[in-house]
């Protein structure tokens, strides 16, 4: 059996997420109440992106600089050694942006294979784009897309989350590893969920039970 295990990335991989970092360190005020509109369902992930970056001072250099000193779980890499000795194939899936993951991952030299929205910097104007599924366009890059992408009758899918975007995709996992937000939605909806705290629970949990 191949098993997949897919991953998010902001608050799931690294300690602190990129695009709240982003919002705090360069929007004006207002973000906030578009954020709300966001966690409340009112807006899409890609409109409460696109109106946020209106209220935003930023370019390349700053977001570089800013993503300079965001860092992974500590035991991030050893899940990796982990997973590779296991032989079970990790993804990352985001709905965040690809220029974060990219930056970060490459900071650590780290490899591995990512779906997320994209974003570039154009005459010192920042260009975004979105993966919006057309059964849902809630998120900017729908995970539950990805993981119906993987998901075969010899597959399993592992799920690692923490947040709203991951929400959409907790039903479908055969295993799911979830803190935060996600773990408390689990509970208020009878999902079977693993609580984990850093990628060393994660670890630990899968050594003993498989």
């Amino acid at each position: 059996m191949d098993t997949y295990i897919l991953i998010d990335f902001d608050g799931t991989i690294t300690k602190e997420d990129t695009c709240y970092a982003m919002v705090k360190a360069f929007a004006k005020d207002g973000w906030q109440d578009i954020e709300k509109d966001w966690e409340e369902g009112k807006i899409t992930t890609e409109e409460c992106a696109l109106e946020t970056f209106k209220l935003m001072d930023m370019d390349e250099k700053k977001l570089k600089t800013l993503l300079d000193n965001i860092e992974i779980d500590s035991y991030f890499k050893d899940f990796i050694d982990f997973c590779n000795d296991r032989g079970y194939k990790i993804i990352i899936v985001s709905d965040g942006y690809d220029f974060n993951i990219k930056t970060i991952l490459k900071k650590y030299d780290i490899n591995i294979d990512y779906y997320s929205n994209k974003l570039d910097f154009c005459d010192g104007k920042i260009v975004a784009s979105f993966n919006t599924s057309p059964d849902c366009d809630k998120c900017g890059s729908c995970k539950l897309e990805v993981l119906k992408k993987y998901k075969r009758e010899s597959s399993e899918i592992i799920f690692i989350g923490d947040g709203y975007s991951d929400i959409c995709v907790s039903r479908y996992a055969d295993k799911l590893f979830a803190k935060d937000v996600l773990k408390k939605y689990c509970e208020e909806n009878n999902i079977s969920y693993i609580p984990f705290e850093n990628f060393r629970d994660i670890i630990d949990y899968l050594r003993q039970k498989r």
